[in-house]
């Protein structure tokens, strides 16, 4: 029998390294308790105290040198009050994030209580996400495809079904929750998208045209559900990056991508105009509009509101995704620096001449004149 092949060392070593390294950057506030976010908080509100009461006395400081007519420190004064505002925003940024976790995590416990345990709260989670999917499945399929109307009955009423268990959880959550107001602005929109709404074939309302597209934008605004799980759940890559100036960027360009395509819908409806009949084709040219600067060439606006949103979504679209693209190569631009942080470097270099100096014999004295 051949002897059993040695560990390889360098293996061992990567392995630890991997697991503390996901330890480290995988860490995310709602994988912690209440209790703990709470301490964090109280945390966080002590120091947005004293950086308040630090910038408080820089502005004293500031009075003081303009009293004494020295312009000169008042500019100096100005630059830490620039840095430490900033300071102070990512302070309330943090604290804000820290304040919705731990509502997010007490409603969390909450659901786990009622439910029996955290496990089964996980799969509970689970068939609400896969039943959205199903419920998302049922709604696309008489969109892309010719049904009977007895097979559309049957997906009008398995759709109020599901739409009526959505609702009832929402509901649910709502009552376990400890801050209702967090609730309603958070999750919103779920609750718009489970209202029951009849297929077009169920409707019957004849030529009321407005009804049916209105209908028609609720039902697929149903598909933005999947959307906000991925959405909410990219905390985890917030761990290892500051991804918060691309998620504002991300949900900046989601809104005017909408608006966009609702503005050009009306006001394009009644010229019956080829790529923006529908709410889909005006989409894409929002799309298309916001992305290349108006280069799809897929429609001409011929009403002057089409036009002035034109413009608009072309100068959005200008500083939306410069603010993308910056923030992206920024990220990857911080990921590849591996030096040291110049301030670290400043000072290892202070502390370095100043051990020098002082191993230096002193200098030697004048002589003194006779």
């Amino acid at each position: 029998m051949s002897p059993a092949r040695a560990e390889d060392p360098s293996s061992t070593v990567r392995a630890r390294f991997d697991r503390a390294r996901t330890a480290v950057i995988g860490r995310r506030l709602l994988d912690l308790p209440s209790e703990t976010l709470s301490a964090i908080e109280a945390r966080l509100e002590r120091e947005s105290g004293a950086a308040m009461e630090a910038m408080e006395a820089l502005r004293d400081e500031v009075d003081a040198a303009i009293a004494e007519h020295d312009w000169s420190r008042v500019q100096s004064l100005r630059s830490k009050g620039v840095d430490r505002g900033r300071e102070f925003d990512d302070q309330l940024a943090l604290l804000t994030s820290v304040r919705q976790a731990r509502h997010e995590r007490r409603l969390q416990e909450a659901v786990a209580a009622r439910l029996g345990g955290e496990g089964r709260r996980v799969i509970y989670d689970a068939a609400m996400m896969a039943l959205i999917v199903v419920a998302v499945t049922m709604l696309i399929v008489p969109e892309v495809t010719a049904v009977a109307p007895e097979t559309q009955a049957l997906l009008d009423w398995l759709d109020l079904g599901a739409c009526c268990l959505f609702l009832a959880d929402f509901f649910w959550r709502l009552r376990l929750s400890e801050a209702r107001g967090w609730f309603w602005r958070r999750y919103w929109l779920d609750f718009v998208t489970s209202i029951p709404l009849p297929s077009m074939q169920a409707l019957r309302i004849g030529r009321t045209i407005r009804l049916v597209r209105l209908v028609r934008v609720l039902r697929v605004a149903r598909l933005i559900r999947i959307l906000l799980f991925f959405w909410r759940g990219m905390d985890k890559l917030a761990a290892a990056f500051d991804v918060g100036m691309m998620r504002k960027s991300i949900g900046i360009l989601g809104a005017v991508l909408v608006l966009g395509s609702l503005g050009i819908w009306l006001a394009e409806r009644d010229t019956q105009a080829e790529g923006v009949a529908s709410f889909g084709q005006s989409l894409w040219w929002s799309f298309t509009t916001v992305v290349t600067g108006g280069f799809g060439d897929i429609h001409n606006p011929e009403s002057m509101s089409g036009r002035v949103l034109t413009v608009l979504l072309i100068l959005a679209g200008m500083v939306v995704v410069g603010i993308f693209t910056a923030t992206l190569t920024s990220l990857l631009v911080r990921e590849n620096e591996g030096g040291p942080d110049l301030a670290d470097f400043a000072a290892h270099v202070t502390a370095e001449l100043e051990q020098i100096r002082r191993a230096l014999p002193p200098p030697p004295e004048p002589a003194t004149p006779a």
